[in-house]
Formats: C-alpha cells, sequence, structure tokens
C-alpha cells in the first residue's frame, strides 16, 4: 500500500498543530517565508512496514516524524541487518540531512516500523527553510549531535559489550517500553537488532531460558522466574 497525502483542511491543522508541540522551537518562527514553507508541505500518512528509502536512493524531500517509528538499517554482505537507529516524533533522520545536505544517495534502508504520520518538505524547500529560518537551523543541529552521540554509543557498546550482555540490555528495554512481561518479537528480529546471526541469538535466548531469566515461546519472549536480567542493576 503506497503512502497517501492527507487532503482535508482539518487533518492539515491538526498535523502543524502536532508539528509545533514536537519541535517548539518552530513556533517562533517570524518569516512569512517559512509560513509559506509550510504551505506547500506534503501530510503523509503511511502504513507499518512501508519502505521509505533503500541504499543508493535519491533522497528527494525532508520528514519531520509527527507519530509511529521509523527505523533505519543497513545490509551486510551475507545477508545480515543490523539497526542503525530509529526515528521518533521530535527526531530528524540523520541519513537524509547528509543526502540533502551533501546532494548524495541514501546511504541505509529505512522502513516505517509503525503506522506513521509525517511532514514532507521538498528537497528545495529543506534547503530554503535552513536559510531563512534559525528555528529549522537550530533544531538541526541538536538532532544531528544527538543522533551522532546515539551512534557513537551503540559502537562503542558493540566494540566493546559482550553479545550477551548487550542482547539482555536489549531485551531490558523491549520489556519496559512495552511495559508487560511479554514480547512479541522473533529471533531474527532480534539478530537484526544486534547485527548478528539468527542462530547466535537463539543460542543466547537458550542460555537467559536456562537461567530463568526469560521463556521462549513461538513469536515470543516472557519474563521467567529470574527477573533480573544478567548485568542489569
Amino acid at each position: 500500500m503506497a503512502p497517501h497525502p492527507l487532503l482535508s483542511s482539518e487533518s492539515r491543522t491538526s498535523s502543524i498543530r502536532r508539528l509545533l508541540e514536537l519541535y517548539p522551537g518552530l513556533a517562533d518562527e517570524p518569516s512569512s517565508e517559512w509560513s509559506t514553507i509550510l504551505d506547500n508541505a506534503q501530510m503523509m500518512d503511511v502504513p507499518a512496514e512501508t519502505a521509505l528509502a533503500t541504499s543508493g536512493s535519491d533522497c528527494t524531500s525532508f520528514m519531520l516524524l509527527l507519530d509511529g517509528t521509523v527505523r533505519v538499517y543497513q545490509h551486510a554482505d551475507d545477508g545480515r541487518e543490523m539497526t542503525l537507529y530509529r526515528i521518533e516524533p521530535g527526531d530528524v533522520c540523520l541519513m537524509s540531512l547528509n543526502s540533502l545536505i551533501n546532494d548524495r544517495p541514501f546511504r541505509a534502508n529505512a522502513k516505517s516500523e509503525t503506522e506513521i504520520n509525517m511532514i514532507l518538505l521538498s528537497a528545495d524547500d529543506f534547503h530554503k527553510a535552513m536559510k531563512i529560518s534559525d528555528a529549522f537551523r537550530t533544531l538541526i543541529l541538536k538532532s544531528l549531535v544527538d543522533t551522532v552521540c546515539t551512534m557513537v554509543q551503540t559502537t562503542y557498546d558493540t566494540a566493546f559489550e559482550p553479545l550477551d550482555m548487550r542482547l539482555a540490555c536489549l531485551l531490558g528495554r523491549l520489556f519496559e517500553r512495552a511495559g508487560s512481561d511479554s514480547l512479541d518479537i522473533t529471533h531474527q528480529e532480534l539478530s537484526q537488532e544486534l547485527g548478528t546471526s539468527r542462530e547466535v541469538i537463539s543460542r543466547l535466548l537458550k542460555k537467559l531460558e536456562q537461567q530463568e531469566c526469560i521463556v521462549l515461546r513461538r513469536g515470543k519472549i516472557l519474563i521467567g522466574e529470574n527477573k533480573q536480567m544478567p548485568g542489569s542493576n
């Protein structure tokens, strides 16, 4: 199913209101040119599991995410995937910035993990906003620094933290985010998060199950009798 524009004026007004809630600095931008850029922007709903960009594709617009989650990831030569980062409401996409500012193809893959709602600025309007809006430039720079710091931490964890510790920490975060004792997630999906093979993840999960930290079910992981993950505080 392809993305489709939100055509009603009510939906457009709601999207602009949501934009200013997430990026409050933009509400103080006085420039009439900025208002024109917003008037030209495209409002879109996109279903879950929609490919938004592929490695090597041209980047023709800039996304401001209003609702949902986007996963940005890379394919390895052996077919494995690794998550680089996620975009959530209030974030901006580092790869899009690289493509638009340096006029380069998109260097990763992006997919909507959930149904998303977003505002798209054309490449021309993105460059115009960078020139005329102090608030927009501040948003871009702040988000750029935040994303780079997150990716540096991920690189550090990958290089220095044992894989079993990284898996336990990932599960802890996922359980906390879900607010539940049950996760609907496959071994393959976990392997893509950590950039390793499904077989390695399955072996490590079995070890955690033997330690009674988790209980494995088909397509699910439950918290076990020993609720303390190895290495957690």
